[in-house]
């Protein structure tokens, strides 16, 4: 099973050498490293030339001539691996010498899944621990009510995602990987690819920590950092359609992130491309928006008018 690694990078190398040696400490040994360097204007280019030249015929470096951001770089970088299995990576994490060996046996036991993420430990900026919250946390994802495929399937599409692409592995025969990856605002490509497996129930769930999953000032997306759990326990009650609504700033959340799933989801059902539909899902957050609706008007009438109000006008 030839494995590929798929790691995008723009301005590096404060963090790179970590995990680039992480890579390379691996049990398993990966086969190739596709790097899509985004014009990055530090001296990331030189760090990854030396590493280039340190291990022949394993890195094959692109160079985009401007920045492109990081969702079309990781598509173009997962359009150019030639692995079976492509694991994605951040150039500022670190990965666990089993994170390879764990992921290419998971696969091997469960042939007819095409995909798989895992949870990591948070470590920030000074490669410090957090002992108290993991990835999936940071991620509010309430991992422990999600106990089938549907329910993975029903979260990722009308809740939020809950994969990382830091810690997600995918096989790479899969068609949709071959068309464009869509742009529409709010959705990241984790999340595009998460929906496609989740979709066909071929996206499995190891709960294991592989990885150091780093958050730091200037990443460009990245976990919560703060109110962990407040929001873990908001997403498990939305998923749930949890109507105990205590204040009207949890109403305020409750109704945005159900507005910007159905956005993300209208804007989906348009591209004559997805192999999927999904329709159903924009009927599931309709029938929860109006459902959250009618509680702030009964609870909070005024302040229900003012938002209705003012989201009007935003429009």
């Amino acid at each position: 099973m030839k494995v590929s690694v798929a790691l995008i990078v723009y301005n590096g190398a404060n963090y790179m050498q970590t995990q680039l040696n992480s890579i390379l400490c691996q049990s398993h040994q990966v086969d190739e490293i596709i790097v899509v360097e985004d014009a990055s204007t530090d001296n990331t280019k030189e760090i990854l030339l030396a590493y280039s030249k340190q291990n022949p015929g394993l890195f094959f470096i692109n160079h985009n001539p401007e920045n492109m951001g990081s969702y079309k770089s990781i598509e173009k970088a997962i359009k150019l691996c030639t692995g079976d299995i492509i694991l994605l990576a951040d150039h500022d994490d670190f990965w666990y010498s089993n994170k390879v060996a764990t992921i290419v046996k998971w696969f091997e036991a469960n042939p007819t899944m095409n995909g798989v993420f895992t949870s990591g430990h948070l470590m920030d900026a000074q490669d410090e621990i957090n002992t108290k919250h993991t990835l999936w946390d940071s991620m509010s994802f309430p991992h422990t009510f999600i106990n089938t495929a549907n329910d993975l399937k029903l979260y990722i599409n009308t809740v939020e995602n809950a994969v990382t692409g830091a810690a997600m592995a995918f096989r790479n025969n899969l068609p949709f990987l071959k068309k464009p990856f869509p742009i529409i605002k709010y959705l990241i490509h984790d999340r595009w690819l998460a929906i496609h497996l989740a979709e066909n129930n071929s996206l499995g769930i190891l709960n294991e920590k592989l990885i150091n999953y780093r958050l730091h000032p200037t990443q460009e997306t990245g976990g919560r950092k703060t109110d962990i759990e407040k929001y873990i326990d908001r997403n498990k009650q939305l998923f749930n359609d949890d109507m105990g609504v205590k204040t009207f700033e949890d109403l305020k959340f409750y109704l945005n992130k159900i507005e910007i799933n159905i956005f993300i989801q209208k804007e989906i059902k348009k591209l004559e491309y997805k192999s999927f539909d999904n329709e159903k899902y924009i009927l599931i957050l309709e029938n929860k928006h109006a459902n959250y609706i009618n509680v702030g008007f009964q609870k909070w009438p005024l302040l229900s008018i003012l938002r209705k109000i003012k989201k009007g006008l935003s429009l």
